[in-house]
Parts: structure tokens; C-alpha cells; sequence
């Protein structure tokens, strides 16, 4: 029985890389990035973050929330076929081909991929000559929502794990015409899980195993890769703040589809509406912000009392000073700056250091110091939210 077990596991290991989600992956990350770049250096005149800088700090989510969710999955003895596979990865490299990860959440891609399922399971019955269609209709459609609910808990964490160094500073026109800056929140992580697929070495070991299952007597075991990602802009307030607010929205938001989840285990109908309460409420969470957002006054417009941080790049003195995106520095070497030039000017009137009056986004002065050295003072890495010239 354990031997078993193992040699499913090692097979399960290496089906993974049978799916073409973990390559897609890769290549929608690697593009995507290389279009931030791009614009970075049309806005900014440098390249601010390295490529593939979207998937940073998402590696321990990915592992734990795989860990609980193949856990999950196998206690449940939750059972995917190929097909059901297949088409979950059509779906989702459709929905990312254009580089925004916005429909990237679960909400989506499984959403989606439940309504073909039960469409192709109203329209043709359970009468068809095809193997492909029947092997679509035999799904237990109550195991697609649990995953959903689970990958919205996910995709909570990833945005409140989100900090100041991790959103992507641009400049834009503003209402009134003028140059303002804003940050774009975006991510994307692969969550790989273990399921259960029908045949295999696995044989049931208990009477209520599994509950969601495609008929079989056996079964195999494969390891899932779940493409979940974000993108949304904040214009009008912090990256941190909204970032706090998307992922306290979407937390809430995932724990209702759970609860349709299981409720739909005791009424099936329940299934329907977790995904539609999962589809609607998450676009509702993304256009409640937009509207929000755009309500509110630029945070990062240019300010005549100071010079705002737009962005920092990171291993560059700014970055060990300290500095975060929204701080204002009102004095350089002791004296007031309002324009980069004059920022500049003050940092060369010392040579051996610079001291830098900094007015958070408390409000509060701190004061940061640190020594120079020969050529620094044009490499600190700040960006400045400045108007732009044409």
C-alpha cells in the first residue's frame, strides 16, 4: 500500500511537467516583464525592477498553499481527468495572453472552465458517442468550486504580503492634463497541488473515499500547476493601502465560496452559485477599487513642497537608506528642494555624505543619513513623480 502510494507520487511528479500551464507560465511572466521594462525606460529613462520581478516573494504562498491544498485534495480524494485539465489550461492561457493578469484569478480561469463543464453536461445529456465529451460530463462540478474558494484565499495572501518595494511605479495624464504618477500592483505564482486522476495503483481504503470522485476503482496521483495572478492600479492611494484593502476583500470573498462549497455537497444547485457569487464578487472587488480610486486625488501628483518618491530602485543607496514610495524629502544637506535639479545641486554640496529630511507618510520628519562616494550622488536610485516632458 505505501509503495504504492510512493510510486504514484514519483508519476504524479512527473506529469507535472507534462502540462503546458507550467510552461506558459514562464513565458507570459518573461513577456510581461519585458513590457514593465519598456515602459520603465520610455517613463523613467532606466530600468527599475529586473525581469521577472512579478513572481518575487510568491514562492513560499505558492509552497504552502499547495502543501494545504494537496492535503486537502487527497484527504477529499478530489479526482480531475485529463480532459477536465486540458481545458482548465486552455482557459487560463486565453484568459493571459495579453499580459494583464487580471483574470488570472481562480474566480475566472475555474469559474469559466465550471460553465463550459455544466454547459456541455445540460446540452448533451448524458447520451454521446464522444469519449472527450463524456469524459467532461463525468465530473464531480461540487470539487471545482472547494478549489475555488481555496485559490481566492490564495490570491488574498499574495496581495497582503504585497509591501512597498513590490508595485510597479508609472506616470500617466491626469484628469486636468497634468503628469501624475501611479503604481500597478501585479503578480503571478504558480500553485502546484496533488490530485487524484482515475486509474492508478491506488485502490479506496475507506468507504466515504473519495467524495468527489469520476468513476474508477483505482486511482493515480498527479501534481497540478494553478496559475493565480493580480493587476490592478492605484492612483489615488497607496500601493500598501491597496493592496491591504483588495486582499481583506478577497479573503472575505473566498470564505463565502467555501461556504457554497459545502453547502453544495448537500444541494448541488449550491455549486452554480459559488461560482457565480465567486465571478461577480470578483469583479465587483475590482471595480468597487477603480471607482474608489479614481475618486480620490492622485497620491503621487508633484508637490511644491518637496520632492515625492515615485519609486525606488532596489540595491541602490536609496534602497538602504530606507526610502518608500509616497515619502516626501523636503531637505537635502539642509536645504529645501522642490525640483529634482535643485535636489541634486544640494546633494553636491557634500561630498563625504548626504542628509536627507524625509516626511513620511504619517506625516512625521525622520531624518536619514548616509556616506557617499564618487559618483553615488547620481545613482541613488529614486524616482521622483515630476511632470513629463513630451
Amino acid at each position: 500500500m505505501i509503495v504504492d502510494w510512493l510510486w504514484e507520487f514519483l508519476r504524479g511528479l512527473g506529469r507535472f511537467f507534462l502540462n503546458p500551464v507550467v510552461y506558459w507560465f514562464f513565458i507570459c511572466v518573461l513577456f510581461a516583464s519585458r513590457q514593465r521594462i519598456r515602459k520603465e525606460r520610455r517613463f523613467f529613462g532606466t530600468k527599475i525592477f529586473d525581469i521577472f520581478y512579478e513572481v518575487k516573494r510568491t514562492t513560499s504562498v505558492s509552497l504552502v498553499g499547495g502543501l494545504i491544498l494537496s492535503l486537502l485534495s487527497i484527504g477529499l480524494g478530489i479526482v480531475f481527468n485529463y480532459y477536465v485539465l486540458l481545458l482548465v489550461s486552455v482557459i487560463t492561457i486565453l484568459l493571459s495572453l495579453f499580459l494583464r493578469f487580471s483574470f488570472l484569478s481562480a474566480a475566472y480561469t475555474l469559474g469559466f472552465s465550471y460553465l463550459i463543464l455544466l454547459a456541455i453536461q445540460y446540452v448533451y445529456g448524458l447520451e454521446t458517442n464522444l469519449y472527450m465529451l463524456e469524459a467532461l460530463q463525468n465530473v464531480e462540478l461540487t470539487s471545482f468550486t472547494i478549489i475555488i474558494g481555496f485559490l481566492l484565499a490564495v490570491e488574498a495572501m499574495l496581495l497582503l504580503r504585497t509591501d512597498q518595494r513590490e508595485s510597479f511605479p508609472e506616470i500617466i495624464k491626469g484628469s486636468r492634463g497634468k503628469w501624475v504618477g501611479q503604481h500597478r500592483l501585479k503578480k503571478a505564482a504558480l500553485i502546484p497541488f496533488f490530485a487524484l486522476i482515475p486509474g492508478g495503483l491506488i485502490e479506496s481504503f475507506a468507504p466515504w473515499w473519495p467524495i468527489f470522485s469520476i468513476d474508477g476503482d483505482t486511482y493515480g496521483i498527479i501534481l497540478i500547476p494553478f496559475l493565480v495572478g493580480f493587476e490592478h492600479v492605484a492612483k489615488g492611494f497607496s500601493p500598501v493601502v491597496t493592496a491591504k484593502q483588495l486582499g481583506n476583500m478577497v479573503l472575505i470573498l473566498s470564505f463565502v465560496v467555501i461556504g457554497c462549497a459545502v453547502a453544495s455537497y448537500y444541494y448541488s444547485f449550491m455549486s452554480l452559485v459559488a461560482v457565480m457569487v465567486a465571478i461577480v464578487g470578483r469583479e465587483w472587488i475590482s471595480y468597487r477599487h477603480r471607482l474608489r480610486d479614481q475618486q480620490k486625488a492622485p497620491y503621487f501628483a508633484p508637490s511644491s513642497s518637496g520632492m515625492l518618491i515615485l519609486g525606488i530602485i532596489p540595491k541602490t543607496p536609496a534602497e538602504n537608506l530606507g526610502l518608500l514610495a509616497g515619502e516626501k524629502i523636503v531637505k537635502v544637506n539642509g536645504k529645501l528642494v522642490m525640483t529634482e535639479q535643485e535636489f541634486y545641486e544640494a546633494l553636491h554640496t557634500s561630498n563625504a555624505s548626504c542628509r536627507l529630511d524625509v516626511l513620511d507618510d504619517r506625516g512625521e520628519i525622520r531624518f536619514v543619513q548616509r556616506a557617499m562616494y564618487q559618483g553615488e550622488h547620481h545613482e541613488l536610485g529614486i524616482v521622483f513623480a515630476k511632470e513629463r516632458v513630451d
